[in-house]
C-alpha cells in the first residue's frame, strides 16, 4: 500500500460534512515528535489562516479531507501551539542529534488513516520518521543512525 506524500495534500479542500461545502484548503502541517505525527493541517478559510488537528478529520481521502462541521476548524489562538508555522518541517534543514546536516525536508510520506510520518524526504535520502526528535524555528532534528 502507498502512503500518500504531504505535497500532494496541499491545496486539497477541507469539506465540512453536515454543511456539505467546501469551508478550507489545506496549506501545510504541524508535527509532533515521539511518535512522528501530523499534529495539525494549517489550512486556509475565506477570512484567515487556522487550523484543524488531527482529532478532528473525519478521513483524509484522495480528493478531500472531510471534517464533521465548519466549527472543527480551530484558529490559532485555539490552538497556539500548533499555529506557529515554526512546526512545518517543508523547507527547514534536517540536523542530527549531533549537529550534522543530512539535507532539507522535500516532503513527508504519512498515514492517512494516523497521521504518522512514515519517512521525512530529502534529496539525498529519506529518514524514517521514528528518528524524528523535534521540529523548530531553524531545523528538524533526528536521532543519529
Amino acid at each position: 500500500m502507498t502512503m500518500p506524500l504531504f505535497s500532494e495534500a496541499k491545496g486539497r479542500g477541507v469539506v465540512s460534512l453536515d454543511a456539505a461545502e467546501t469551508v478550507a484548503t489545506v496549506t501545510g502541517c504541524a508535527i509532533a515528535p515521539s511518535p512522528a505525527r501530523i499534529a495539525a493541517l494549517r489550512v486556509k478559510t475565506r477570512v484567515r489562516g487556522t487550523l484543524v488537528t488531527w482529532d478532528h478529520l473525519q478521513a483524509f481521502g484522495s480528493d478531500a479531507v472531510t471534517v464533521r462541521s465548519a466549527g472543527d476548524i480551530q484558529t490559532e489562538d485555539d490552538a497556539k501551539i500548533l499555529a506557529d508555522k515554526h512546526h512545518d518541517p517543508v523547507g527547514k534543514r534536517v540536523l542530527t542529534e549531533t549537529g550534522h546536516e543530512l539535507g532539507t525536508v522535500d516532503d513527508l510520506e504519512f498515514d492517512e488513516a494516523t497521521g504518522h510520518i512514515r519517512r521525512i524526504i530529502t534529496a539525498g535520502q529519506d529518514i524514517s520518521g521514528d528518528r524524528l526528535l523535534g521540529v523548530g524555528t531553524y531545523a528538524v532534528v533526528v536521532a543519529d543512525r
